[in-house]
């Protein structure tokens, strides 16, 4: 989803990208505790990151919908990132 995202908008890919570092950070702290390790430092710092994926999600569907209702974009959600890939050298584009 995290590479699918980057042709919907800035907004749409950051909030698959948080939630990627969320899950990944998660992990971490999970595999941490479940060897024995007391220190919970990853699981909490998963927990912030996971409060930033949903501020970012929030804001992407906020500006879905008030977008949607104007005649102008009102909030910014960004243009698609574009990663094109062409076989053919620059001379030979048309």
């Amino acid at each position: 989803m995290l590479l699918w995202s980057t042709q919907v908008s800035v907004a749409v890919f950051l909030v698959f990208a948080t939630l990627q570092a969320t899950e990944i950070i998660l992990a971490i702290g999970n595999f941490d505790a479940g060897n024995g390790n007391a220190d919970n430092y990853w699981i909490h710092l998963g927990g912030w990151v996971g409060i930033a994926t949903a501020a970012c999600a929030w804001y992407a569907s906020a500006a879905g919908v008030i977008n949607g209702m104007m005649k102008r974009p009102v909030l910014p959600v960004g243009a698609p990132l574009s990663f094109h890939y062409s076989p053919m050298p620059r001379a030979h584009r048309a």
